[in-house]
């Protein structure tokens, strides 16, 4: 692999304070939002990085320091100095003995620099970083009697652990019923809960099914995610900007619902789920990726407050042009009050697996096949 100088691509500024909601300033903090963007590319030394499906499962340590990729199907575990914007470290895993990583990772989460969450459908290990398995997490639908067959069989959706308090939480789901929860694990005491999410219900209309003969097809277009902050949970799918938040001390749920200015507060639920005919199958698909679409909830911890980007594309009435994605941007205080809202036309699309470091906000970039990253230096 070739060596590769560290670049720094297209310096721009932007400014969206044209296109914000008609809101006074101190209303909407994104009022008078612009930003700066660079790009850069990282170092992989005399490694091959496959980047064919993204970084998709990846950590950041909590000095900001450090980015892991995973290879989800490699079982190679890639660890990038942000700083010197280089490589500098690989972890290579194991398929087969005592210390085996699933042959598909379905989720990867960093604990610390020496220890590393891999899980799959049905097992949940901690390896450190001489890839021994040190550990087995007892995450499973035997531990949460109520759970449907569904829901059991979904039920790593949108996992996310706190390993150092030993909590566990996904979004287990049941079309049928239309109901979404929220399950909790305690590792420390072997203790579960099983909280429902109702106003979620109306999400799982959103996976589309064809079925002719022996032959199935399922695509689904609102998943459904978890952040834990300190000790609250918080849910949100990309078919709505509502929030659950879940304190687990006090074993309470508060929904936070919005009526933003700039898009609908939520994806207009299909009226037909299943499916017989593929042409109907089709433009259910088409109709459905035309909807508002939400992204990751992002706590900026230089500013203290959380930002989320939605985006809506727009068909083409000429198939031969691409589709038009309209990029929005909104910002939440510490207890999930909407303080700001914006367009950004600069902005093709959402960024890709975003995250903060040093105040600015990190995503990534395919750069001639190479880990690259846009920064984007916001000023309010």
């Amino acid at each position: 692999m070739k060596k590769l100088a560290v670049l720094l691509l297209f310096p721009l500024i932007f400014s969206c304070g044209g296109n914000s909601s008609e809101k006074t300033e101190s209303e909407n903090i994104l009022e008078n939002l612009a930003f700066a963007v660079d790009t850069l590319v990282m170092d992989p030394g005399d490694q091959v990085i496959n980047l064919q499906f993204g970084p998709s499962l990846y950590g950041l340590t909590s000095d900001e320091e450090r980015y892991y990729f995973m290879n989800r199907n490699s079982g190679e575990l890639f660890v990038f100095d942000l700083d010197e914007k280089k490589l500098v470290k690989k972890i290579q895993f194991e398929k087969e003995g005592p210390n085996a990583i699933p042959n598909f990772v379905y989720s990867f989460q960093l604990i610390d620099e020496n220890r590393f969450l891999i899980i799959d459908s049905r097992n949940f290990a901690i390896y450190d970083s001489s890839a021994v398995k040190i550990d087995v997490v007892p995450f499973g639908k035997d531990k949460f009697p109520n759970l449907t067959e569904e829901e059991g069989f979904n039920l790593v959706a949108g996992i996310k652990a706190d390993a150092q308090k030993q909590w566990y939480v996904s979004l287990p789901n049941d079309q049928e019923n239309q109901r979404v929860s929220l399950a909790f694990w305690d590792n420390s005491d072997s203790k579960s809960r099983l909280v429902d999410l109702p106003e979620f219900g109306f999400l799982t209309k959103f996976t589309l099914v064809f079925r002719e003969g022996n032959s199935y097809n399922a695509v689904g277009f609102a998943s459904s995610n978890l952040k834990i902050q300190e000790n609250r949970v918080f849910a949100y799918s990309s078919g709505t900007s509502s929030i659950y938040i879940y304190d687990i001390l006090k074993d309470s749920l508060k929904f936070k619902a919005y009526n933003p200015k700039l898009v609908p507060a939520q994806a207009a639920a299909p009226e037909i789920s299943e499916f017989s005919s593929q042409a109907a199958f089709d433009e259910a698909i088409k109709k459905a990726q035309s909807q508002i679409f939400f992204g990751d909830l992002l706590w900026d911890k230089e500013r203290e407050f959380y930002i989320r980007f939605a985006s809506i594309t727009k068909p083409n009435l000429n198939s031969e042009f691409p589709a038009k994605t309209e990029v929005f941007l909104f910002a939440f205080d510490k207890d999930l009050n909407l303080i700001g809202e914006s367009k950004i036309e600069q902005l093709p699309s959402q960024p890709s697996w975003p995250f903060f470091k040093d105040g600015k906000l990190w995503s990534y970039v395919n750069i001639e096949d190479e880990l690259g990253f846009a920064v984007m230096n916001f000023k309010l």
